[in-house]
């Protein structure tokens, strides 16, 4: 298949902002080690209980989440921009790779298999309720999953794009329950699995500024951690003296019950924190939570020949506007894909000179 032929019906993630779900910053479902972990996993705080079974490959690790933040930032994303959505993502390797920090070598695209196979067989059951089902459930954080090859020179294959479905428990957390906070881009650089781990706990839980206290013990349980008591105290003393983890710093108090880790961000986190305040409050999107398409929006592929027809504008402005105009008129509209191309080109025509307001 032609790069052109295969790029033109791939997911990137475009200057948009990475998203996790916040679940999965909350409690523990995967691995922090890198070496394969096959032993079942039970996490029970009497109220959120999770059971874990690895693969043949090991349980799916922290760095195999990378995928799943990767994928909600590009559903997020696509919900920002009233796109339409489906728990099937398809995307270019290259892009996940270069967008998470990755290498682009042979040996990071065999990486990024080995994810995707742990992704899909990795058994989590849990009663954490996803799109307002209060069940147990089981699942693999992604159902189905596929690799496009190209036959290079010398007929080399080289991953070029890949399918993945996610489960319906990831999905409905993004779309109907808009479970997702923003991170930083500096997280793919954690290169250990506790710092990661604890990012993601400090996100979670220092909201408005707030410190965050816990008891070593418990944070251990929080984190997944397999490390002994006195291990895990080492490794945080030792993160501590480095002066935390990106946006928070970390401080180990001794006191008369123990040892509590204290969590507090610094001024730089405050920013990250009120990119999502609006998602924390704001409630699903009414028209997206039956996973159909408003018959006013139009479809990817309309907004990839908008981007062709007004380089440079700011298509997402210039779909409101069309949408607003639309139901100023009042008029049906049978092709919402076509009106709104037609409603580009009108646009840009009339303000080519001034561009005021809706530029990028």
């Amino acid at each position: 298949m032609a790069e052109t032929q295969v790029d033109l019906f791939l997911d990137q993630l475009v200057d948009a902002p990475f998203k996790d779900e916040r679940n999965l910053m909350e409690f523990p479902f995967f691995s922090l080690e890198k070496r394969p972990r096959k032993a079942p996993f039970v996490y029970d705080d009497g109220k959120v209980s999770i059971r874990i079974e690895p693969s043949s490959k090991g349980m799916a690790t922290i760095w195999d989440k990378d995928l799943l933040i990767y994928l909600t930032s590009i559903i997020n994303d696509r919900l920002e921009k009233t796109l339409p959505v489906d728990p099937v993502v398809r995307f270019a390797a290259h892009d996940f790779l270069k967008a998470t920090g990755r290498s682009s070598s042979s040996r990071g695209y065999d990486l990024l298999l080995d994810a995707l196979y742990r992704l899909r067989n990795t058994s989590i059951l849990t009663n954490i309720k996803a799109g307002g089902d209060a069940e147990r459930r089981n699942f693999g954080w992604i159902s189905e999953w596929k690799v496009i090859e190209r036959v290079g020179r010398g007929g080399i294959k080289r991953m070029a794009g890949v399918e993945v479905s996610l489960s319906r428990w990831m999905f409905d957390a993004i779309v109907k329950d808009r479970r997702v906070l923003t991170i930083a881009s500096g997280y793919f650089e954690l290169s250990q699995g506790i710092e990661r781990r604890l990012y993601e706990l400090a996100r979670k839980n220092c909201a408005r500024g707030k410190e965050w206290s816990v008891p070593l013990s418990r944070l251990a349980e929080r984190c997944g951690s397999l490390r002994e008591a006195r291990k895990f105290k080492a490794d945080l003393k030792a993160i501590a003296a480095k002066g935390g983890v990106l946006d928070y710093r970390l401080n180990i108090d001794e006191r008369e019950d123990g040892a509590w880790a204290v969590i507090f961000p610094k001024p730089m986190a405050i920013e990250t924190e009120r990119q999502s305040e609006a998602e924390i409050l704001a409630p699903p999107h009414s028209d997206l939570s039956a996973f159909g398409q408003s018959a006013l929006t139009a479809s990817a592929r309309a907004y990839e020949k908008a981007r062709r027809l007004a380089p440079g504008w700011d298509i997402a402005n210039i779909e409101i506007l069309w949408r607003a105009w639309s139901e100023n008129k009042g008029t049906v509209v049978e092709n919402p894909d076509a009106a709104f191309l037609a409603f580009v080109r009108t646009h840009v025509a009339a303000n080519a000179t001034s561009r005021t307001g809706d530029n990028a």
